[in-house]
């Protein structure tokens, strides 16, 4: 999920519209003269963009699309600079919600009234309902051999690891269904999490992507979540759910088709582009056939459908899973930051039920320097909790060290992932100078969830 976009993608994005006047002058703060390149493609995007909305007012549809998929590129290219400064960033930023919202100028003068329609707008393309009313319809391929093929291990070879699925699915299916249905997307797409994760809110791949839907961590800023030493909003399903429904309507405005959008964020809507560029595919059927895609993405799609198809008629398949309740909890407003272990013995709570209730905190403690921070505690724990933390005197003692014996299939990676540490911290305290000299019996020291000094990385100097 998540490379650079390509030109083609946006086709169909902005309907035949005819427009009154010009869009206004989008403007932008002074720039140091070490930005000045970057400046200079902000100004292109803006030449783009204005250039876009004149041939789409003089009804040169296709011409004013093109222009509009270059100022967007321009964009996207360059919010994906690591060197980005924050003040480029916002104004990027700004320019990609304008290209995406763009929906006509206002006349100037007298405002017109809510209810107003011009002529020009009766004649264009599809009205939003008739376009939100596609949006939500994804058709399933039942006879898909490949689609087959999956239910049938899923529901013969599988059925326990599926019943466990989906008895998980439960905890969020309320939440995700109202999102999806908030953004007028196909309900159909609460099984997508089904196929990225098996509703497992901790799960991470090797890739690194992490949660119910898998963001990789830079998908997951230019959605809105936190990926920082403190909080990994990845791990938050209410969080990691609004960023992806946001995510997949934009990914359907870009390949308006589900089949595509569904591929796309597997493999990626640049991945998807090259390969539909390269494959001359103007479809997900053309791109399978033309073996133009990944082999896990070729299969991405019928395991999507046969999760559908499964998850909606589970007893069909021979299933029946024991659905499992979302965790009810009291959020409790923190003036600083909380260790967590102090947050358990105040709420009368072990202290992987506070993890659970609150899975992004990814150290020892809550957030540092970050008052009024919300942490959940148990269901009708919160007056017991807030009377016994009045009597704390020390609220963040800090992690003590632990000893950890190494099981087979262990990784230092897998272990400081558990541990909420990193591979250096560990690899420093146990004096050992290659992470792959482990094996099964061996014991580490590991101090969970804090890097020591020497673990922090060094900070680059700037070019100058």
């Amino acid at each position: 999920m998540a490379p650079r976009l390509f030109s083609f993608v946006l086709l169909g994005i902005l309907p035949a519209i005819s427009f009154a006047s010009d869009p206004p002058t989008l403007a932008h703060p002074a720039v140091d003269p070490a930005d000045a390149e970057l400046s200079a493609q902000l100004k292109k995007a803006e030449a783009s963009y204005a250039e876009g909305v004149a041939l789409l007012k003089e009804g040169k549809t296709e011409e004013g699309r093109a222009a509009m998929r270059k100022a967007f590129d321009a964009v996207i290219a360059n919010l994906e600079e690591d060197a980005l400064p924050a003040a480029l960033h916002a104004e990027f930023s700004s320019m990609l919600d304008k290209i995406r919202n763009w929906d006509g100028p206002e006349e100037d003068g007298e405002e017109p009234s809510g209810l107003a329609v011009t002529e020009e707008s009766l004649k264009a393309g599809p009205s939003a309902a008739a376009v939100a009313s596609k949006m939500r319809d994804l058709k399933l391929d039942a006879d898909n051999p490949i689609t087959q093929k999956f239910v049938e291990i899923y529901s013969k070879q599988r059925p326990r690891t599926v019943e466990e699925a989906l008895a998980r699915s439960g905890r969020y299916k309320d939440m995700i269904e109202t999102a999806l249905k908030d953004h007028g997307l196909p309900k159909e797409l609460f099984y997508l999490v089904m196929a990225e994760s098996e509703y497992k809110a901790d799960a991470l791949s090797h890739s690194g992507a992490a949660g119910l839907w898998q963001f990789m961590p830079g998908t997951a800023r230019k959605y809105g979540l936190e990926v920082s030493y403190w909080l990994d909003e990845r791990y938050v399903p209410e969080k990691a759910t609004q960023a992806a429904v946001r995510y997949l309507s934009d990914l359907y405005q870009w390949f308006g088709d589900w089949n595509l959008a569904i591929a796309a964020y597997n493999r990626g809507e640049g991945g998807l582009g090259r390969d539909m560029q390269f494959s001359r595919s103007p479809d997900f059927s053309s791109l399978a056939g033309r073996n133009a895609l990944p082999d896990e993405t070729h299969h991405y799609v019928p395991k999507f459908m046969a999760c559908v198809l499964i998850g909606e008629h589970p007893s069909k398949y021979g299933l029946h899973p024991k659905y499992e309740d979302p965790d009810d909890y009291d959020a409790v407003a923190l003036p600083r930051a909380l260790d967590l272990a102090v947050a358990a013995r105040c709420a009368g709570a072990a202290e992987t039920v506070i993890h659970r209730l609150n899975p992004g905190l990814r150290a020892w403690c809550t957030p540092k320097d970050r008052p009024g921070f919300e942490l959940r505690v148990p269901k009708g724990s919160k007056q017991a909790f807030e009377e016994s933390l009045l009597k704390v005197t020390d609220w963040n003692p800090g992690p003590t060290m632990l000893r950890y014996k190494v099981r087979p299939g262990d990784s230092l990676g897998k272990i400081a992932v558990r541990n909420r540490t990193t591979v250096r911290a560990i690899l420093e305290i146990n004096k050992l100078k290659n992470p792959r000299l482990i094996h099964p019996g061996m014991t580490l020291s590991i101090r969970p969830g804090r890097e020591s000094k020497a673990s922090k990385p060094r900070r680059k100097s700037k070019k100058k």
